[in-house]
C-alpha cells in the first residue's frame, strides 16, 4: 500500500480519488472546504488552501507520502510540483508548473518557437494598459495571467470598458498581473492530451458554444469538434507543437485554440494538467477507453508501464456533449430529479449547485 497526497478533493477530482481507492492506496486528501466530496473516500484529510505550499510540504514530510497527485486545478498543480520537487518524488517539472500558471511565460516560450498566437502585452499599470490598447486596437481581451477558468476574463470592444476590465482582471489574479491580447475572431476549441510513457498523444478535440456578451461563458462543449478531418488533424498537430514547445512530459495536457474562418489555429493557452468539470477524470477516459486516472496515479508513483497505441487522430471511440443548464432567475427550485437523470443511459455525469427549495439568484 502506497501513501498518496491528493491535492484538491473536490467533485471534479472525485473519479481520480475513486481510482486511488480502487487501487488500494492510503489516501491523504486536502481541500479548502470541509464539506467536500472527496473527503468521504480519504483515510486522512486536511482543510487546506491548494495554494498553501508550506502546509502541503509539511503534510507530505510528516506523513512520508510516496506520491503527490492532482488533476485539473492550476493552483493544486503548482503546489504538487513544488512539493514533489522538494521531496524528490515523481511529478511534472517546476518549469511545466510555471508555464501552466503564468500565461505570459507560456506566451514567451511559444513565441520563441514561432507558434501562431495572438499579439500580447503583459500589463501591471494603467499606463501599460493604455499603451497596449493603442498598439492592439479594439476589440481586445484582458485577463489575469494566473486565474482559474474564465474568472476576470473580458472582451473589450471600446475604450469605455478598458479600465473596468483591467481592474477586474487584476482582482482575479493571485500574482496581481494581467495580460492584454489581440482579439482573434473564430471558434474556440479544446484539445486534451496525455504524456504517456511512449510520448505525448493528442486524444480529443472539441468545439465550444458561448453565451453572447463580453464574458466568454461556455454553454456547450461538443466532442468531437464538428470540423473536417483535415482541420481536426491541423488542430491536433498544433497542440503537439505547443506541448513540445512548453516541454510537457508528465500527465494531462489541456489546450485551448481559436480556429478562424480561414482555418488558422491560434493558441489561447495550454496547461500541463487536465480540463475541469469532469473533462480529464471522466469525459476523456470515456471517449477514449483509456483509464487516465490509473495511469496518472502510476506515473506519480513511478510505476507506470502503459504505452499508448499509435492511432494518429483516431483515439475517440465515442462522442459526448458537456452542457451547462440555465434556470430562470428569481424562481424557486421545487424538485430536482437527479436519480432519474443519472439513470438515463446517455448521461455520464450530472451535478447541480441547487437543491430543492433553493432560489435561483441573479448572476
Amino acid at each position: 500500500m502506497s501513501k498518496l497526497l491528493i491535492i484538491g478533493a473536490g467533485w471534479e477530482q472525485y473519479a481520480l480519488i475513486e481510482e486511488a481507492k480502487k487501487q488500494g492506496h492510503y489516501i491523504i486528501a486536502t481541500h479548502p472546504a470541509m464539506n467536500t466530496d472527496g473527503f468521504s473516500l480519504a483515510d486522512r484529510f486536511f482543510v487546506k488552501d491548494s495554494r498553501d505550499i508550506a502546509a502541503h510540504l509539511e503534510i507530505a514530510k510528516t506523513r512520508q507520502v510516496d506520491a503527490v497527485v492532482t488533476d485539473n486545478c492550476d493552483y493544486s498543480f503548482y503546489t504538487a510540483a513544488v512539493v514533489s520537487a522538494s521531496l524528490g518524488l515523481h511529478f511534472a517539472s517546476l518549469e511545466s508548473a510555471i508555464h501552466s500558471n503564468d500565461k505570459v511565460a507560456q506566451r514567451v516560450s511559444c513565441q520563441k518557437k514561432g507558434l501562431t498566437q495572438p499579439e500580447f502585452y503583459p500589463i501591471q499599470t494603467l499606463s501599460e494598459l493604455h499603451s497596449a490598447a493603442d498598439q492592439l486596437g479594439f476589440p481586445l481581451i484582458i485577463k489575469p495571467i494566473d486565474s482559474r477558468g474564465t474568472f476576470g476574463v473580458t472582451i473589450v470592444k471600446e475604450e469605455a470598458g478598458l479600465e473596468h476590465a483591467f481592474f477586474e482582471a487584476l482582482t482575479n489574479s493571485p500574482s496581481r498581473k494581467v495580460i492584454c491580447e489581440r482579439f482573434i475572431k473564430g471558434t474556440l476549441v479544446t484539445v486534451d492530451g496525455f504524456c504517456f510513457k511512449n510520448g505525448h498523444r493528442s486524444l480529443t478535440v472539441a468545439s465550444r458554444v458561448f453565451e453572447d456578451g463580453p464574458k466568454p461563458i461556455t454553454k456547450e462543449i461538443i466532442y468531437p469538434a464538428e470540423f473536417s478531418e483535415s482541420l481536426k488533424t491541423n488542430i491536433l498537430k498544433a497542440h503537439e507543437q505547443v506541448v513540445e514547445a512548453l516541454n510537457y512530459q508528465y500527465g494531462h495536457t489541456h489546450g485551448e485554440y481559436i480556429v478562424t474562418d480561414r482555418e488558422e489555429v491560434y493558441l489561447v493557452e495550454c496547461t500541463n494538467r487536465g480540463g475541469g468539470v469532469y473533462t480529464s477524470s471522466s469525459i476523456v477516459p470515456n471517449l477514449t477507453g483509456i483509464n487516465l486516472n490509473e495511469i496518472l496515479i502510476n506515473q506519480s508513483l513511478g510505476t507506470d508501464s502503459f504505452e499508448a497505441p499509435d492511432q494518429e487522430n483516431d483515439y475517440m471511440i465515442k462522442s459526448s456533449m458537456l452542457t451547462f443548464l440555465d434556470f430562470e432567475e428569481g424562481k424557486v427550485i421545487k424538485s430536482i430529479n437527479i436519480g432519474e437523470l443519472k439513470s438515463l443511459p446517455y448521461v455520464l455525469k450530472y451535478r447541480s449547485v441547487y437543491h430543492e427549495d433553493d432560489m435561483v439568484e441573479p448572476k
